[in-house]
């Protein structure tokens, strides 16, 4: 029984402390946004693109759809 409840208040400190290390003012990464967006689009797996890469989680989407179009513009000028 003590062995549960140990593992029960370790858990709940570890959550507690996630909780509070992150914070909505943390801002996303755009660069690492782009560069996933771009390995995304050049490794052109359909199943995929149209999932929002996980290091764009938290960018707003009208900085997504720039991305996409400046991605889509690079591509078509080569």
């Amino acid at each position: 029984m003590r062995t549960r409840t140990a593992i029960t208040a370790v858990l709940i400190a570890l959550a507690a402390t996630t909780a509070a290390c992150s914070s909505s003012s943390d801002k996303p990464d755009l660069a690492a946004c782009k560069a996933a967006m771009e390995k995304q689009y050049k490794d052109a797996k359909k199943s995929e693109q149209d999932k929002r890469p996980d290091a764009c989680d938290g960018v707003d989407t009208k900085t997504m759809d720039r991305y996409t179009q400046e991605i889509f513009d690079d591509q078509t000028t080569k």
